[in-house]
């Protein structure tokens, strides 16, 4: 059911701008009354924000640049006393009026999630934005069950009921962004996507998002989790390898298998769980009883996960080596097998149960 009618802001942030924002503000300012730009502490373009002031309600500035994440939560804080929407667009001309003004028709139904324009990328575009859209949104499925065709896109509707707890998020630069996405998953409706036109302007030359340095932002807890199970991953099945060496004519087939998993368990496992709730989901936070108990909490939990898991590994890895009579050593090859499809039953019930 549509909702009464309130107001509506647009927020760009501008690092560097040129005369492609001049040429959107006049267009925008036949639609909406109320625009705020922020200027993140740009060191070229200076004198484009004099000529944009008279379309504008307000400049904010930042003294320097503090990332694309800071310069939308400095226009938050200015917007949420209005009791506002707001919409974010990109300032390099991406954005049509149009479209803008279709995100805005989404407001007025979409009060428990976020309205993103998402753009088909159809026609003439760059490969690195093909090419990072796709693989993107597939990996932000993998992690988030939620399926976003544009998951780069700038042009966000955010009812002022969620602007609180948006702006609240961790985060100052492009990550940022992402993490707005994945947060998503908790609002009370999924995210409204609106398609609207694809448009690179100068192969999208203009873009201050670094390939390199702002991937890395985006992803880094995801690569810590990877670096986590590759390094427990190793060290399992070389502590799993030298068990069944030292016990292949010691102990009866079956035994060497269970106390070779048992042991190579328990190192890998401690190891897992302690650099994943020191470091990958890591936060400076004051410690608290609280949060000492939560821990301990947390703890019992991945171990009862492991246990089952565990179990599972063990009656695949003996049946497979029974059934093709793999021996000795040569075993590993089939708990790596059988571990492999094991770990993604492992991530998901992680990160939806244990480390949420």
């Amino acid at each position: 059911m549509e909702q009464p009618a309130r107001p509506v802001t647009i927020l760009i942030p501008a690092y560097n701008p040129d005369e492609k924002l001049l040429v959107l503000l006049p267009k925008l300012r036949e639609r909406f009354d109320r625009i705020v730009l922020v200027d993140d502490g740009s060191t070229a373009g200076r004198d484009i924000f004099p000529k944009a002031a008279p379309y504008v309600e307000k400049i904010l500035v930042h003294e320097k640049n503090r990332g694309k994440g800071a310069a939308l939560k400095t226009g938050f804080s200015y917007i949420a006393e209005s009791g506002s929407d707001v919409i974010t667009a990109d300032a390099d001309g991406q954005h049509t009026p149009e479209d803008i003004a279709k995100v805005a028709e989404g407001l007025k139904t979409q009060r428990g999630g976020l309205v993103l324009g998402v753009r088909a990328f159809t026609g003439k575009v760059p490969f690195r934005s093909r090419f990072g859209n796709t693989w993107t949104r597939w990996l932000f499925f993998f992690m988030t069950r939620l399926m976003i065709n544009d998951t780069q896109t700038g042009l966000r509707g955010i009812p002022f009921e969620l602007l609180a707890h948006i702006a609240a998020i961790p985060g100052d630069r492009y990550e940022y962004e992402m993490a707005m996405l994945a947060d998503a998953r908790n609002h009370d409706q999924k995210p409204l996507q609106i398609p609207i036109e694809t448009i690179y302007i100068e192969e999208n030359a203009t873009s201050h998002f670094n390939p390199i340095l702002d991937t890395i932002r985006v992803y880094r807890s995801l690569f810590q989790f990877c670096l986590s199970s590759v390094l427990s991953f190793l060290l399992d099945n070389a502590v799993f390898a030298a068990v069944v060496w030292y016990l292949a004519d010691r102990a009866p087939r079956r035994a060497d298998v269970l106390v070779a998993l048992v042991t190579a368990r328990l190192v890998s496992s401690n190891f897992n769980f302690f650099y994943n709730h020191f470091v990958v989901f890591y936060r400076r936070r004051k410690l608290t009883k609280m949060r000492m108990q939560r821990g301990v909490r947390h703890y019992f939990q991945y171990w009862g996960l492991v246990l089952a898991l565990a179990a599972a590994s063990y009656a695949l890895t003996s049946l497979c080596a029974a059934l093709f009579d793999v021996r000795g050593v040569a075993i590993t090859v089939v708990k790596i097998v059988v571990e492999t499809f094991l770990f993604l039953a492992s991530y998901f019930l992680q990160k939806r149960f244990i480390f949420k």
